[in-house]
């Protein structure tokens, strides 16, 4: 029951740490794509102001955004900013939990500001963000959990730096130490929403695209969805292994939500879990990397840390490599070494580096496989005079590296070390060697400048002469602090409860489930989850990719007679083929594709008076020329059919028209006269 407990209850801290950094990662990311169109997207400047956004959604549909108390282009600049700023605390774990819900808060308000961008990938990583805020993120491998750590043991001599014992588990749990993680339904909330979004979108993928293995060539030949790499993909691979792509991620969708809650024994939690998360990552990075849908390849990818389990970080930090074992020899006298070292030692998981003061030098201390410490000859060349001048990495072959090679030595055995190795070329080596001369000289000073012991540092502490040791965790709480605790909890698993609830019933509205109409959702549940932008809508490529390619285009013309579609800056191109190569993005595919539609039309207004008055700005910064008549028009053409040739047929559907219209040229013989309706029911009127 234990096991089951921790496979179905807890997730280990070690997966949460990893899950924020990656997930963290995902979001700045995304916030970078949506900052290069932030007057376009996210200021009244733009396609849609904050006044006609509110005014169109008012009644409607519940929406809440921190964004649209900012206007101008420089007010929403310095709100992207507080955004970034957040994200990055959230990633290094600096007041995580606080960082964490501000996060979501940014991320739902970045979602809500404008709706005709959102896509299934914001409501994936809402989803995401909110259930595992309930859940202690900076457990691990953040700057919470290194002060804690840093606190918890005061190390002082190379003997306590090579002491890698860890406080037994009680302890940490006692006093929520790092490595520690409740059991909570929150973790079984996560790998709820984390099956549910593969299994309805499995689901609801039943075309007969994806049963004949074409819904990959389909899909990436619909130019609105597909990235510059998967435009390079459907032409430089053959059909064969687009098929193989087809039934690969279809199979890894349905198999990652059995691996997730498959029933056996305790001893195959490790294998399923780790297939699950390995399968998450490579389908989350194939739909990132060759689809534009926004979050939702990057975040199911980012998640799949979540899922791995306890056992593989234990084999993980038990792996131990000779080649990058290094001892480091440190100056004893010096407060900022003896600081550097201890967090070397924290960052140290697989236990490859040894410490060694310089006050002894007779022989040198290396660390083995086992993790044991043991005396092997000193090198001759490392003398009482050179340790005093730099500190020094021995590797297990003897080699000694001194200054900023020494640096590069000693970061090279932490995991993701070879990070570290542009530091090994000509001139940033150089460069590194300048550096740590100007730190070495000034270290003492720059001990006293952090707090720290500059000199003298006692090598016998006399309070563990009396028997106290500073490294031990202290006792259990007090009562009154373990009832707060209680209550607490309490009150965290009845929210972890009512989100669950919401999501569970917004799923079984939006998704076809089987049984789904059972569940009931009533207005605070549907209150709960869209208010956050969890709508729960699992439908990417369902029920297959569309067998038509359409763009939008804009046939506008200057007050000097000039052709130019706003939008690409460059003249109209009204034929399909005229249009690869031309890629604006997830967020204008998507609030293109909608604005075009009967049941938003209500927005055209806004866009097309931003259109009137140039559209985005050009590569230099400068608006195009306000235009004195365009049509819009949803241009569309059937994509051939594997191995066949294109058609030639050509759909052109006017969506509105401004002023006198576009330049009204023939295309292939045939007039851009109005084929489409501006409202719904309502004839365009004439030009």
């Amino acid at each position: 029951m234990k096991s089951l407990r921790d496979h179905f209850l807890r997730i280990d801290a070690r997966s949460l740490g990893l899950f924020r950094i990656t997930f963290a990662l995902a979001l700045i990311a995304d916030l970078l794509g949506r900052w290069q169109w932030i007057r376009d997207f996210y200021s009244n400047e733009g396609v849609l102001p904050n006044h006609n956004h509110l005014f169109n959604l008012r009644g409607k549909q519940q929406v809440f955004s921190l964004f649209h108390a900012f206007s101008t282009v420089g007010e929403a600049h310095f709100a992207f900013s507080l955004a970034l700023l957040v994200y990055a605390l959230f990633l290094v774990g600096f007041r995580t939990r606080v960082f964490h819900v501000l996060s979501l808060l940014a991320l739902v308000s970045l979602t809500s500001r404008n709706i005709l961008l959102e896509n299934a990938g914001n409501y994936a990583a809402i989803a995401i963000l909110a259930f595992t805020v309930f859940l202690p993120c900076g457990s691990r491998f953040s700057i919470d959990s290194l002060r804690a750590s840093l606190s918890l043991r005061d190390e002082k001599r190379d003997a306590e730096l090579n002491d890698r014992s860890r406080a037994p588990d009680a302890e940490i749990e006692a006093e929520r130490l790092p490595g520690w993680s409740p059991t909570s339904l929150a973790a079984l909330a996560v790998l709820l929403q984390l099956a549910l979004i593969y299994l309805c979108t499995a689901l609801q993928q039943r075309g007969p695209a994806w049963r004949d293995g074409t819904a990959f060539y389909y899909a990436l030949h619909v130019d609105r969805w597909s990235s510059d790499a998967g435009a390079w993909l459907r032409d430089a691979v053959p059909l064969g292994t687009l098929s193989g792509l087809t039934f690969a991620t279809w199979g890894m969708q349905l198999a990652i939500p059995a691996l997730l809650f498959i029933p056996g024994f305790p001893a195959l939690f490790r294998w399923t879990r780790g297939l699950a998360a390995a399968l998450m990552a490579t389908h989350g990075l194939i739909i990132g990397i060759f689809f534009d849908f926004g979050l939702f390849g990057w975040a199911l990818a980012a998640a799949a840390p979540l899922v791995v389990p306890g056992e593989l970080w234990d084999a993980y930090e038990r792996s131990w490599n000779e080649q990058r074992a290094r001892t480091l020899v440190y100056d004893v006298d010096c407060g900022l070494c003896l600081m550097l070292c201890r967090l070397i030692k924290r960052l140290d998981l697989r236990g490859h580096v040894a410490f060694q003061g310089n006050g002894a030098l007779d022989e040198l201390l290396v660390r083995n496989q086992t993790g044991a410490t043991e005396h092997v000859p000193m090198p001759k060349e490392v003398t009482a005079e050179l340790v005093e001048q730099t500190v020094l990495a021995i590797d297990r072959n003897g080699r000694v590296y001194r200054k900023g090679a020494a640096v590069t030595e000693g970061l090279l055995a932490l995991p993701f070390g070879w990070l570290a190795l542009p530091l090994k070329l000509p001139g940033i080596s150089h460069g590194l060697d300048v550096l740590y001369e100007v730190v070495a000289t000034r270290r003492h000073r720059i001990s006293v400048l952090l707090g720290k012991q500059a000199c003298g540092i006692p090598l016998f502490d006399e309070s563990h002469a009396d028997g106290d040791d500073e490294g031990a965790a202290p006792g259990r709480p007090a009562p009154a602090v373990r009832t707060a605790r209680l209550a607490l909890g309490s009150l965290r698993e009845a929210a972890v409860l009512v989100v669950l609830a919401a999501m569970l019933a917004q799923t079984a509205k939006e998704n076809p489930l089987p049984g789904a109409g059972a569940i009931p959702q009533g207005p605070v549940l549907a209150g709960v989850a869209s208010w956050p932008r969890m709508l729960g809508r699992w439908d990417v490529m369902a029920p297959e990719p569309p067998r038509i390619n359409g763009l939008f285009v804009i046939d506008g013309q200057t007050r000097a007679s000039q052709p130019i579609d706003p939008l690409t800056g460059e003249e109209p191109r009204l034929l399909p083929a005229e249009q690869q190569g031309t890629r604006l993005g997830q967020l204008w595919t998507d609030y293109l594709d909608r604005v075009r539609r009967p049941e938003w039309v209500d927005f055209q207004r806004a866009f097309r008076d931003y259109v009137a008055k140039g559209g985005p700005l050009s590569a230099d910064g400068k608006r195009e020329a306000a235009l004195s008549g365009f049509d819009a028009y949803w241009v569309s053409a059937p994509i051939p059919a594997p191995g066949e040739a294109a058609s030639g047929e050509v759909a052109r559907d006017k969506v509105f028209s401004h002023s006198r219209g576009g330049t009204g040229r023939l295309v292939d013989g045939v007039p851009t006269l109005p084929s489409g309706r501006l409202r719904p029911n309502k004839p365009n009127k004439p030009n």
